[in-house]
């Protein structure tokens, strides 16, 4: 990854990429202002047909000619009140305006990101980040339920009850209501812990399969377990979960695309931070804000 940002770092066509869509920005910031007069507005062909396009996605059909009427008032309404609002300078030290024209930016350089993905970088990021994909741990088992509030010693019930279901007395026959599933087949840690807590899945995705063992404690009660299959954690293969880690590694380059490009942006910037009197700020928050930067 680090190898594919330096020779896209060096690479003539992104920086014309990045010029343009520098232009696109300012073209696309300034044309509703400065390509007529001030006091003329100029409702397109191609804008009254994106507003009908809006209103057909909306409401499913295409707009009556009163409604197209009231839709280019609307646009005009807007345009006056954007051009009035930037001849005053509201948009000055807004961070609304700011936040919006730096997610603009921020979505062009996401465009400009190749979409073509080499499956030996697929395969790198797939070694370099495995705790991304690696496949859980997978347990089949029966369970069978013993609740405390009906028994007056729930360890000496479980320890007779272990005694008889491993001498073969149908698992389905004994133990107490519960809304646990009594089989699970192939669960992971995570749809343990959903359905019994955290802890009981701790110790339940130790075991192996093997005879009826327990008890093992949840917040209902104790639970004995016999388990029929386990399938160890493993890494699939890249031609198992390609398009998941295509997903994922597009997602990191995109953002590492994105400093990057600060970063070059960033250093045209002569940038000075001036310091806050500890009366404005705790001095608390001044070392979290030291720290965070």
């Amino acid at each position: 990854m680090k190898a594919n940002l330096q020779r896209l770092a060096r690479e003539p066509l992104l920086h014309f990429l990045l010029i343009g869509a520098a232009l696109f920005l300012v073209y696309d910031l300034k044309r509703d202002v400065g390509s007529e007069a001030p006091n003329r507005i100029v409702v397109t062909q191609g804008q009254q047909e994106q507003l009908v396009a809006n209103f057909n996605r909306t409401w499913l059909r295409p707009p009556s000619k009163d409604e197209l009427a009231g839709l280019v008032d609307n646009y005009v309404r807007e345009e006056v009140f954007y051009r009035e609002a930037m001849a005053m300078g509201l948009d000055q030290d807004d961070p609304m305006v700011r936040r919006r024209m730096r997610m603009k930016l921020e979505f062009i350089l996401e465009d400009l990101t190749t979409q073509t993905v080499a499956d030996a970088d697929l395969a790198a990021f797939l070694q370099k980040h495995p705790e991304k994909f690696r496949a859980e741990t997978q347990l089949s088992f029966q369970q069978v339920f013993l609740d405390p509030k009906k028994r007056k010693d729930v360890e000496a019930d479980a320890q007779e009850l272990l005694i008889r279901l491993n001498n073969g007395i149908a698992a389905d026959s004994v133990g107490d209501s519960t809304l646990a599933p009594f089989e699970y087949r192939l669960a992971t840690h995570s749809d343990i812990t959903r359905s019994l807590g955290e802890g009981f899945a701790i110790e339940v995705i130790k075991l192996s399969p093997g005879d009826w063992t327990g008890p093992i404690y949840s917040a209902y009660g104790a639970h004995l377990l016999k388990v029929s299959e386990r399938i160890e954690a493993r890494l699939p293969a890249l031609a198992e979960i390609r398009g998941l880690v295509k997903r994922e590694y597009l997602v990191v380059l995109k953002q590492e695309q994105k400093d990057l490009v600060y970063k070059k942006l960033r250093d045209n910037y002569e940038v000075t931070v001036e310091p806050v009197s500890s009366a404005q700020v705790p001095e608390s928050e001044l070392v979290a804000t030291v720290e965070a930067d």
